[in-house]
């Protein structure tokens, strides 16, 4: 049994723009990104193997990504309205950066989360709120979360507990793959994240669901022969490909005629996959606009130059990437 009560109900007067109408004709966000920023996989490959003192890893992976789904947040409710304010300083240069937060573990896997973690999760979601830059909760559950009468009493008062955000919710088990499942969800404002999860077990099979004006694609990854052995960075340990990627986008493409906004998250992390597999995603949602990427990942994945060009990276001073000079500029 949780510890936590609804008996004081946190709430935000003003919830972010995403709650507006849908502009007639307009074409939605596709925001693609990582589950967080703090990847040992990605040093070297993706961020620069040596970096000067004022480096930060959100700035700089906020020049190439649209959203993260923060993951240290699943581990620990001691992160602060401090650090969420650096944040939304590290990403401010990026106009359209998002953020979605996944719920502490003690609500989703180990039930025995507290009030005090509650109100310490507001508190460090009020600046994101405020800043509008909160795309929602990420409630992720376990496989061993069946669907039954009481998990859904359940899911109500994580919903009267969180009720100021948008609530997106994984499952992991089939049991919840049924018409009536859906229905309850829309009936209390649950949004369906669309899982990728290798085919084995009775796991969630990938949907392509979105009700509301959000749609919500989570992609771990199809390692069967290692998802229950190994340990997590092999469980992870996964590289889409070219047809996979196309798969998801055909999916992404028949929901995005019925929302704003539409998150597409990769976690199959091990070998910094997930970033080339979100930059080829990326260059599929548009091929017209130029694709970047940093010089370390091209050298990792010279393939990537069939779609983007590399960026050379600053690795010793502040500057995130290097100036080229023109002679006789005038400058001193």
């Amino acid at each position: 049994m949780t510890c936590w009560n609804t008996g004081n109900i946190f709430y935000h007067s003003n919830i972010s723009s995403f709650h507006h109408e849908i502009a007639t004709g307009m074409t939605p966000e596709i925001l693609v990104g990582m589950g967080g920023w703090v990847l040992p996989s990605f040093d070297g490959r993706f961020y620069p193997s040596q970096t000067g003192k004022g480096f930060r890893k959100l700035q700089y992976y906020s020049r190439f990504f649209d959203m993260v789904e923060v993951n240290a947040t699943f581990y620990t409710t001691s992160l602060t309205p401090k650090q969420a304010r650096q944040w939304l300083t590290d990403v401010a240069a990026n106009k359209r950066f998002t953020f979605t937060v996944k719920l502490y573990q003690g609500f989703t896997h180990k039930f025995d989360a507290t009030q005090e973690d509650a109100g310490a999760i507001h508190a460090l979601l009020e600046p994101l709120v405020k800043a509008e830059k909160l795309g929602g909760l990420v409630l992720q559950f376990p496989y061993s979360f069946m669907r039954a009468k009481e998990r859904e009493q359940y899911l109500l008062k994580l919903g009267k507990t969180f009720q100021s955000y948008m609530l997106f919710v994984e499952f992991r088990h089939d049991s919840w793959n049924h018409p009536d499942a859906f229905r309850f969800l829309k009936e209390n404002k649950f949004r369906l994240i669309n899982v990728d999860l290798p085919n084995i077990k009775r796991h969630m099979p990938m949907t392509g669901e979105a009700w509301g004006e959000e749609a919500y694609f989570r992609l771990m990854g199809r390692n069967k022969e290692s998802w229950d052995r190994g340990g997590v960075p092999e469980r992870y340990n996964y590289f889409y490909s070219a047809e996979e990627l196309k798969g998801f986008f055909d999916r992404i493409s028949a929901v995005k005629s019925s929302v704003r906004k539409v998150f597409v998250v990769f976690h199959n992390d091990p070998q910094a996959n997930s970033a080339v597999n979100g930059f080829q995603l990326k260059h599929m949602i548009d091929t017209r606009k130029p694709l970047q990427v940093p010089e370390p990942l091209m050298k990792s994945f010279p393939d990537l130059a069939g779609i983007a060009t590399a960026i050379p990276v600053a690795s010793e001073s502040t500057p995130l990437f290097t100036v080229r000079r023109k002679e006789n500029s005038g400058s001193s």
